[in-house]
């Protein structure tokens, strides 16, 4: 991507979208990203200028990260990530629910995806307090199940495999930890399908005080290369010489009906201000 053009600062920045898309397993890095790790910074001019405004930038943030690219839960005024691990555990739960043939991806085949992601002490301390890891096959079936093992992550999961990441995602930011790791699947999991603690030898009580001080996952993400979404792209070349943040913002404003574009009318944040701002603000060099 040639951007040459653009300020030090937002070339920086550019680096930190595509360490957050990274982060959150997007497919390729998008305007979404870069506008996101911009309301995020608070050394940013548009940081600082919405702040002037009396606006929220960390709320901004959040609702720029809710529209990127990536695997994300989103709810209320918050958008939680999965961890490296949580996303191999979904991804073994749904390969899971393909061998024996199901339609759907249950919270039992989250459970089971989940506890082979866990650290093999967390894993072996569940084991010895009753799990039975032989059952996580389940019952199998002669037909061939309809789950396609590509595209979207989640079209497959039941409403409440669904209810069970909401559950997650809620008692991962609960607990102000940075992603939902595969330790909060597995508790999601037990909480979610009463059954499920019997079927399996543990009780959701019982997890919790095992998995306790163990519910984060701090791996990183991988290093991979990430396609650049041709709408960047083009919206790069069409920032002017030197462009910094707030020049960012308002040539997202020429597109009022874009999603982006409307956070910041939300907290009206327009053009005029932002255009007032710039002679006042300016991005760290």
């Amino acid at each position: 991507m040639a951007h040459e053009r653009l300020s030090p600062y937002l070339r920086r920045a550019l680096d930190a979208a595509r360490a957050r898309a990274l982060q959150i397993h997007a497919d390729e890095l998008a305007r979404e990203h870069l506008v996101e790790r911009l309301f995020a910074d608070d050394d940013s001019a548009l940081h600082a200028a919405v702040l002037d405004a009396f606006a929220d930038p960390e709320g901004m943030a959040v609702e720029s990260l809710a529209l990127s690219p990536g695997i994300l839960v989103v709810g209320a005024g918050e958008a939680t990530l999965f961890s490296t691990l949580a996303v191999e555990a979904v991804t073994r739960a749904r390969r899971i629910a393909v061998e024996r043939g199901a339609d759907a991806i249950a919270p039992r085949e989250v459970l089971y995806g989940a506890v082979a992601s866990l650290t093999q002490d967390a894993r072996a301390a569940l084991v010895e307090a009753g799990l039975r890891e032989e059952l996580a096959a389940g019952e199998s079936t002669s037909r061939t199940s309809s789950i396609v093992e590509s595209g979207h992550l989640f079209h497959a999961f039941s409403n409440d495999a669904r209810r069970l990441l909401v559950l997650a995602a809620r008692e991962a930011s609960r607990a102000e930890e940075p992603s939902i790791s595969p330790a909060r699947l597995v508790l999601a999991a037990l909480q979610t399908d009463r059954d499920l603690g019997a079927a399996c030898g543990l009780t959701s009580h019982r997890a919790r005080l095992l998995l306790d001080g163990r519910t984060v996952d701090a791996t990183p993400a991988p290093v991979r290369e990430l396609v650049v979404d041709p709408t960047l792209t083009a919206f790069l070349e069409s920032l002017p010489e030197g462009a910094g943040s707030i020049d960012v913002a308002l040539q997202l404003l020429l597109e009022p009906q874009h999603e982006l574009a409307q956070i910041l009318l939300r907290q009206k944040v327009g053009a005029d201000r932002l255009r007032a701002a710039r002679s006042v603000f300016s991005d760290p060099h």
